[in-house]
């Protein structure tokens, strides 16, 4: 007799099974110590959903808003419409570019890829930076609920949930385009003539009005007319984003047919965006195991020709394999693409109103960090992972693994203040603001940051060494506790500049506010110099431990 086939596991024993060895990999291989610092990582980064639910819940009940006919659904459409765009975009917002799918880590397990993909998709929804995106869509909607409740609380409930479905899955169509438009040759022209489109058309749409922010003070809500708040909440409500604010309303309405409906309508686009997704990522599973076109021309010169010293040479090696990275090619793009939309949204103007005088010192500092930001941390905090089986060149090579580190450091560090001082001077010519005190702030700004970003990447990179594939197709995820400690950097290395100008108010920043972020530039370097010589040590010590990590598969 034949034995009795074994059960193939259903499809929420899949998404279990897929959750959980992403929980595992998050608490960092299941030590004691491990695990009780990265559940409370897990915590602490879920917090700000708690404090966002409570911010929109409140602010739904407050009486002008609640005692409008108008603001409660105008704010929620506007939320909804706000969470979709930073759901679908922070896959590439966050450099999570090959944040896909397992399909290749999986393809020998009997799942079909469709299914996998459903499961993995699902999966990111249980999150932290999932509970936080929601956090004021819930608010908002538990707040609106609470001053009118709706006559139909389950199918409300299924409007969200389909809603939430369909985010995940336009997520996954973005990102699968983005994955098969960086395995071209191409890549680096495709994304720059997407910039100059981009540019081109932004030049013919007109800027939002934003006016009646002069009158909003003095007269509050009021100041905004209603019929702009109708014809802004019934644009919004025309795209799928606002279909489960529609739902709301219609089931306060007492019309359980369109309740229903809406969810119904945005389960079929889900499925249809879904579809898409999972054939665009077949398609690149596809096309990146095949060899590419082999180029008959020799390259002109050799690069290493003129490296007259070793560390020259790794710092050719590295500044090479950084220029031909996929990833860092689509980064050194987001601070543009952010810019232009922060000029067709008007919010250099809404900068303005909250923050006065220092509208442009917060927006280039904030373009300029963040593309350095993007930039260095991406590589620097797991320096070692796209060397792979070159790491064993390295070890076996007559020079100290140390002085790898220390070119890594060079061109990261270098290629992160040339994009930050690439968006500086974008923001100057494009939006035509910005004073020398300004650019000066942003400079030592992310000269006080980068500094802070490499020293603690450079001890990520040896306690937390991850295997990254430089074709995209997978990667081992960084353990929670990781990603925790590289983002408490940035906020400690950006921290000087926020407080700084929080000090200064709506007067502007001045020459003592210059000074106070490069006193805080200045201890980051001394900082940094301090401790490259004991991660240097350390990863001479655990060199070996290294060398599996960035090589296993």
């Amino acid at each position: 007799m034949s034995a009795a086939r074994p059960r193939v596991p259903n499809f929420f024993e899949h998404l279990w099974l897929l959750w959980g060895l992403r929980l595992r990999v998050g608490l960092n291989r299941g030590s004691a110590g491990g695990t009780l610092l990265a559940v409370l990582a897990f915590l602490s980064s879920s917090a700000p959903s708690v404090a966002l639910v409570g911010t929109f819940f409140g602010l739904m009940r407050l009486p002008a808003v609640a005692q409008s006919e108008v603001w409660p659904d105008f704010i929620l459409r506007l939320v909804c419409f706000v969470t979709t765009s930073t759901w679908v975009a922070w896959p590439l917002l966050s450099a999570g570019v090959d944040d896909h799918s397992e399909l290749s880590r999986y393809a020998a397990y009997p799942i079909s890829s469709l299914r996998l993909m459903v499961a993995s998709t699902v999966a990111t929804l249980f999150e932290p930076r999932s509970l936080v995106f929601y956090g004021p869509v819930v608010g908002a909607a538990l707040g609106y609920a609470s001053v009118s409740p709706p006559a139909h609380p389950l199918v409300v409930l299924f409007d969200f949930v389909a809603w939430v479905l369909f985010n995940a899955s336009l997520s996954r169509v973005g990102l699968h385009l983005v994955l098969n438009v960086l395995r071209t040759r191409r890549s680096a022209e495709l994304i720059g003539s997407g910039f100059v489109v981009s540019l081109f058309v932004a030049s013919f749409i007109p800027p939002v009005d934003t006016r009646w922010l002069t009158q909003l003070e003095a007269v509050g809500v009021a100041a905004v007319p209603d019929t702009v708040l109708e014809d802004a909440a019934l644009a919004l409500g025309r795209f799928p984003t606002g279909w489960f604010a529609h739902g709301l309303t219609q089931s306060m309405a007492g019309d359980l047919a369109g309740a229903l409906s809406d969810g119904v309508d945005t389960l079929i686009l889900m499925l249809v965006a879904m579809t898409v997704a999972w054939g665009l990522l077949v398609d690149f599973h596809r096309q990146s195991g095949r060899g590419g076109p082999v180029s008959s021309r020799a390259r002109d010169a050799n690069p290493f020709a003129r490296t007259s010293t070793v560390f020259r040479t790794l710092v050719a090696r590295e500044a090479l394999d950084l220029w031909n990275n996929p990833r860092a090619r689509l980064l050194m793009a987001v601070p543009f693409v952010l810019g232009i939309l922060l000029k067709l949204l008007s919010g250099r103007a809404l900068f303005a109103f909250f923050v006065g005088r220092s509208a442009d010192a917060w927006i280039l500092a904030a373009l300029a960090v963040y593309g350095a930001l993007v930039m260095t941390s991406t590589f620097s905090q797991n320096a070692f992972a796209y060397d792979g089986h070159g790491m064993a060149v390295f070890l076996a090579a007559p020079r100290k693994v140390g002085q790898v580190l220390l070119a890594k450091n060079l061109v990261h560090a270098v290629a992160g203040l040339s994009l930050a001082g690439l968006a500086t001077l974008f923001y100057v010519a494009y939006f035509r603001h910005g004073t020398p005190l300004d650019v000066a702030l942003s400079v030592v700004a992310v000269a006080g940051l980068v500094p802070v970003l490499l020293t603690a990447g450079n001890f990520l990179s040896v306690f937390f060494p991850v295997k990254f594939h430089a074709d995209l197709k997978r990667r081992d995820r960084l353990p929670l506790v990781a990603s925790m400690i590289g983002l408490s950097a940035a906020g400690l290395g950006f921290a000087p500049l926020a407080s700084a100008l929080r000090a200064a108010g709506k007067a502007g920043p001045s020459l003592g506010t210059l000074g106070v972020v490069f006193g805080a530039a200045v201890l980051a370097v001394a900082l940094y110099a301090l401790t490259l010589p004991l991660a240097m040590r350390l990863l001479e010590a655990r060199r070996e431990l290294v060398l599996r990590a960035v090589t296993r598969d």
